[in-house]
C-alpha cells in the first residue's frame, strides 16, 4: 500500500472512531497505542531485571503505571527524582535552621517513586510509607529500605502520633473530595511532631484544562470557592482535585501555617507548598 493509501485508511479510521465511539473511549485507545510502544522498548530491561539480583530494582511495568501513568523506566526515574527534588527544594525554603528532620512519612508512597531516592539525603534518617494500594506496600517492603505499611482509605492509621518531622503527600489530595481530604489533614497533623513540615502537592485552577469533560456549573465552583471535585468515573487516579491558594489558606490554615507555595512547583504541573504544624 502506498504511503497516501496508508493515510487515507489512517483517516477513515480516526473518522469512524471519532463517530461511534466516547472521548474517554478514544483517549483509552490513545494511550494504549503509546503504552505498547513503551513496553516493547521495557520488554528486554525489564526481563533481565527478574533474573538478576540488584541493590535498587525498579518495580515492574504494571506497578509502574499504576503511580505514573505510563510504565516508562526512563520517566519512572526521572520524574521521581525531579519530585525529590522539588520537594527538598521547598522544605529548604521553609524549615527551621534550628532543628533537624531525620524522620520522614511519605504519604502515598505507591511502588516507592519518590522514597526511594531519599537515600541520596544525609539528613533523612527514616523513610516511612504508607498507602492503600497492598501490591505496591509489597513491592516496597521487599526491595526498598524503610518501613511500609497498607492502609485504610479511611483515617486513622496505626501510626504513632508525632512520629515524624516531615510527611509528603504528593498527588494525593489532587484526588481526594473535601470529606476524606480534611479527614487526611487531620490525621496527618497528628502524625506530625510540633513543629513538623506537611509537604503537599494540589492541582491549580489553571490546570482545569486536564479535564476538558467538565461543564460552565462545575468551573463556576471552582472560581468560588475555589474548590472543585470531580470524579473520574473510574479508579482514584481518575478523580481530580483542584484547589486554589485563597481555598488552601481558609480550609488548611486552620490546622497548618502555610511557610511556602509554589505555582506549578511539583514536576513543573502541581502546586506545591509547605505548611507547619502549630
Amino acid at each position: 500500500m502506498s504511503a497516501s493509501g496508508r493515510a487515507r485508511g489512517t483517516s477513515q479510521v480516526r473518522e469512524w472512531l471519532k463517530r461511534h465511539t466516547s472521548p474517554r473511549t478514544r483517549e483509552g485507545l490513545r494511550r494504549l497505542r503509546v503504552e505498547i510502544r513503551i513496553r516493547a522498548v521495557d520488554f528486554l530491561p525489564d526481563r533481565l531485571e527478574a533474573f538478576r539480583q540488584r541493590d535498587s530494582p525498579l518495580p515492574p511495568p504494571n506497578l509502574r503505571r499504576r503511580v505514573a501513568g505510563t510504565s516508562s523506566r526512563k520517566f519512572f526515574l526521572r520524574s521521581g527524582r525531579e519530585a525529590l527534588d522539588d520537594l527538598l527544594r521547598v522544605f529548604s525554603l521553609s524549615r527551621d535552621p534550628t532543628r533537624t528532620y531525620p524522620e520522614w512519612l511519605d504519604f502515598g508512597c505507591g511502588c516507592g517513586r519518590v522514597a526511594r531516592h531519599f537515600s541520596d539525603v544525609p539528613e533523612v534518617r527514616g523513610v516511612a510509607g504508607i498507602d492503600v494500594d497492598s501490591e505496591q506496600i509489597a513491592w516496597c517492603r521487599r526491595h526498598l529500605a524503610g518501613d511500609f505499611q497498607v492502609i485504610s482509605p479511611h483515617p486513622p492509621t496505626r501510626l504513632s502520633s508525632a512520629a515524624f518531622d516531615v510527611v509528603y503527600a504528593g498527588s494525593v489530595f489532587t484526588h481526594l473530595d473535601e470529606e476524606p481530604q480534611h479527614a487526611w489533614l487531620r490525621e496527618l497533623h497528628r502524625l506530625l511532631k510540633p513543629g513538623g513540615r506537611l509537604i503537599a502537592s494540589t492541582h491549580g485552577p489553571s490546570l482545569i484544562w486536564a479535564r476538558p469533560d467538565l461543564g460552565d456549573e462545575q468551573r463556576a465552583r471552582l472560581a468560588s470557592p475555589g474548590f472543585l471535585f470531580a470524579s473520574g468515573r473510574g479508579s482514584f487516579n481518575e478523580d481530580t482535585a483542584f484547589h486554589s491558594r485563597e481555598y488552601l489558606l481558609a480550609s488548611w490554615g486552620s490546622l497548618f501555617g502555610l511557610l511556602c507555595f509554589e505555582e506549578l512547583g511539583l514536576n513543573r504541573f502541581q502546586d506545591l507548598h509547605v505548611w507547619c504544624k502549630w
